[in-house]
């Protein structure tokens, strides 16, 4: 095994030095990676430290799978702390802690390195990681499966998860055009690929609220009306979240990798057995045989019946009794029996709010002879392009909800086409690809994430999801069902620092994510004036009186100006008025609870002319206002400070209450 002083010297051949300029803790030594990234090196006075010497980032567990195949390379996944791994996170408030490792040779901490540093990832082969690599023919960046943005207002939290999930969701498409685009084309490339993966459902965004529930996130039962019984009833119905994770885990068989033509096609939605009525059988019974069963029509055999009025007088002279015309046996048995043609598709349900197959009609229509079952005998023969497991959400392919009808013909109003078509798109195998899914979670600080999430922010660590060195499982409380996270599904939120402090922030979701800060880049706008001020200047200067009298959590973004970049200079005077009336200064008066003379020094308005001043106080105020001793007796009005401030609208056209703002 390496010693300390052995892995401190390959680390410096590696190119993972020491920081120059900056002190080393004094047990450990800290190996800068790059893009924030840190290892350490365990130290002492004197001589080498021989056991466990290597220290891992917390963040390293959701990589164990991969880590764990790196040979010469052994971690013990025990925690061990010390404040001088001071660039680790603290363990639960406590000190700073990391994994112990063992490393024997230099090519396998070179290949840890090449990891870390995405610069050569290690291939994944059917195991469940935090990481994940997209492609197999090229070596791509791989990702944190939750991870968290966090930083104050405006600055580019919630634009950032664009380009966030398309990296994500197709990382080698967007490796490509990265190469071809830069600046606005790319971005406008990266936007319509993020429509197109919100499209196909293999992006979701959301947001959090106070309101935001279980039943909305996982499941719950909601009220539905019976069409057929012209009454209520109560289904479990997905969340968002249940949703995303049965999409991303789906397996699609593929029965025909040819292109289907929908030119002149009639598509039909088919229940096959009732799925709550214990008939599931049903289902599996057609996809094996390769054909669609009706359960209406009993036992009758209807293969002489070629018109409605000939299924009617059937069905009066088998059960001795008139039937109504709008009797749905004979309504079903027609349609299937006479109206479905070959080559029409039929697209069969699994309940109200999914769809488990798609099949091309083949065969004209059969009677099934059988001793089994009186009933599911009317059959037509099907090639099933498309099974499901599990069913996919109505949301992939339909624009209205399902109907409880067992059978009925599905108008261009009501499913879309085109989605359609992408969904029998010819693919290269027999199941397809295990794509990565990606759920936005837009102010997770907002919501009560121990309501929201409930038993299943535990499988949301990346050993516990399907697949995991630990994987588990739970049994939802409304659908009786097994439920686990796969391990495609990534998920990124964003939290704004001013609306709730992290030190605040559910510990549960502070173990299980990784936490990205972004701060204002006050850079982005260099070269740009107002009156002119440099806004690069004038925010960098708002920020540092903010820390100075707040914190870092409650600066103010770039995003804020960055309107004003695309504008004509002679409109970006007007522009930044009104910005500042209508976002930089309520945003102020919040962060100061309407303190106005701190919103004031923050404006630097005490350096300027009175005229040029957002606030107004002082004489300039007062001259205008009743004294204190006249609105208060005299030992009071002694006693009081005048905190009476006022907004100057004037100065939102004042050059000179901009530039005072600088200098």
């Amino acid at each position: 095994m390496l010693n300390s002083e052995q892995i401190h010297a390959e680390l410096n051949k590696l190119g993972c030095a020491l920081e120059p300029g900056k002190n080393n803790p004094s047990y450990a030594y800290e190996h800068f990676l790059g893009n924030g990234k840190y290892l350490y090196v365990k130290r002492k006075a004197n001589g080498s430290v021989d056991k466990a010497p290597l220290v891992l980032h917390p963040d390293c567990l959701a990589l164990r799978p991969i880590i764990d195949r790196i040979d010469g390379l052994s971690v013990t996944w025990q925690k061990v702390k010390s404040t001088s791994y001071r660039r680790y996170p603290k363990d639960n408030g406590a000190s700073q802690y990391g994994y112990d490792a063992n490393v024997s040779t230099g090519q396998a901490l070179s290949q840890l390195v090449a990891l870390l540093t995405d610069s050569a990832p290690v291939r994944q082969t059917n195991t469940a990681s935090t990481y994940q690599t997209a492609s197999k023919q090229k070596d791509l960046p791989m990702h944190p499966l939750n991870q968290i943005l966090f930083g104050p207002p405006g600055t580019g939290k919630t634009y950032a998860t664009t380009e966030m999930a398309v990296r994500i969701a197709e990382a080698e498409w967007f490796q490509n055009i990265s190469e071809t685009h830069d600046g606005d084309a790319l971005r406008e490339a990266v936007k319509g690929k993020y429509d197109e993966l919100v499209k196909a459902k293999r992006v979701v965004f959301t947001t959090f609220h106070q309101s935001f529930a279980y039943e909305d996130f996982i499941e719950g039962i909601r009220a539905e009306t019976d069409e057929q019984n012209n009454g209520l009833r109560y289904e479990v119905t997905d969340g968002i979240f249940k949703q995303l994770c049965n999409d991303a885990a789906v397996k699609v068989q593929v029965a025909s990798t040819e292109s289907v033509s929908l030119e002149g096609k009639r598509i039909w939605k088919m229940s096959l057995g009732n799925t709550l009525g214990g008939e599931e059988y049903i289902y599996e019974e057609c996809v094996k045989q390769g054909y669609a069963l009706l359960g209406y029509g009993d036992d009758i055999d209807f293969s002489d019946c070629h018109s409605r009025e000939a299924v009617k007088a059937k069905l009066e002279d088998i059960y001795q009794s008139p039937v109504a015309n709008n009797n749905y046996t004979l309504t079903s048995v027609h349609v299937f029996k006479n109206q479905m043609q070959q080559g029409d598709l039929i697209v069969v349900s699994d309940g109200n709010h999914k769809f488990r197959a798609i099949g091309q009609i083949t065969g004209d229509y059969e009677f099934l002879e059988t001793d089994e079952r009186v009933g599911y005998q009317q059959l037509r023969r099907v090639n099933w392009l498309r099974q499901y497991q599990p069913s996919l959400s109505i949301e992939h392919l339909f624009l209205k909800a399902l109907s409880q009808m067992t059978l009925y013909e599905l108008k261009p109003t009501t499913i879309d086409h085109a989605r359609l078509e992408q969904l029998l798109a010819p693919t290269g195998g027999q199941e397809s690809e295990h794509k990565p899914h990606v759920l936005i979670i837009d102010e997770i600080n907002r919501g009560n994430i121990s309501r929201i999430f409930g038993e299943l922010i535990t499988l949301l660590e990346p050993d516990k999801r399907k697949g995991g060195a630990d994987a588990r499982s739970v049994i939802l409380p409304y659908s009786k069902e097994p439920f686990t996270v796969p391990d495609n599904l990534y998920v990124i939120g964003t939290m704004n620092t001013a609306d709730k402090s992290l030190a605040q922030l559910d510990l549960a979701l502070r173990r299980r994510f990784s936490f990205v800060e972004m701060m204002p880049k006050p850079e982005l706008l260099s070269d740009f004036t107002v009156h002119g001020v440099s806004l690069k200047e004038m925010l960098t200067v708002i920020n540092q009186r903010i820390e100075a009298l707040l914190d870092a959590e409650h600066l103010i973004g770039h995003s804020y100006f960055m309107p004003l970049l695309n504008m004509p200079e002679t409109e970006r005077e007007q522009a930044l008025a009104d910005m500042f009336r209508n976002r930089i200064l309520p945003l102020l008066q919040e962060y100061f609870f309407d303190d106005y003379q701190r919103i004031g020094w923050v404006l630097n308005d005490p350096a300027k002319q009175p005229d040029h001043r957002f606030i107004v106080t002082d004489e300039a105020l007062r001259d205008h206002l009743p004294k204190l001793d006249k609105l208060f007796p005299a030992e009071v009005a002694e006693q009081l400070l005048d905190r009476r401030y006022r907004i100057n609208e004037k100065a939102f056209a004042s050059a000179e209450a901009y530039q005072g703002i600088v200098k």
